[in-house]
């Protein structure tokens, strides 16, 4: 099971870097926190079934990796929220995903067709504290 978590884990990192034109990151003092939002559609059945992550035109996904000194994601605390242009805030509930050699964190959402959110995210890193990744995407829905 360790092996299949990992390969899944693998599969998932690679899509999301794959969907990023550019590494998306910010840093904090000795971490680098990667971050991306996406059309939940992108994922293959199986790994959304894995996960337990509901794959749907209007679901979207966002990864957060917070890397530390080590080079590799690792634990940290992260909640957040987001917000539509209308101005409406909606809580994001983020999962942690461990597969043995790195830590990530996912939460599911819902979003409109040409929609841009903006997210908010709490960030409490070992041994550094507390900082606030704020950022938005543009959605659209997967034909």
């Amino acid at each position: 099971m360790k092996t299949l978590t990992r390969a899944v884990a693998v599969a998932l990192l690679a899509l999301v870097a794959g969907l990023a034109n550019a590494e998306q990151f910010e840093r904090y003092g000795p971490w680098r926190v990667h971050y991306i939002a996406f059309n939940a559609s992108l994922l293959s059945a199986t790994i959304a079934e894995r996960y337990g992550i509901v794959r749907g035109r209007n679901k979207g996904l966002v990864n957060i990796t917070a890397v530390g000194a080590a080079g590799r994601g690792e634990r940290a605390g992260v909640t957040g929220h987001y917000r539509n242009l209308l101005g409406q805030t909606y809580d994001l509930e983020f999962r942690e995903i461990d597969d043995g050699n790195a830590v990530y964190y996912l939460a599911a959402f819902d979003f409109d067709n040409a929609e841009t959110l903006r997210f908010e995210v709490l960030l409490d890193l070992p041994d550094h504290g507390t900082e606030t990744l704020r950022f938005q995407q543009p959605l659209y829905y997967a034909d």
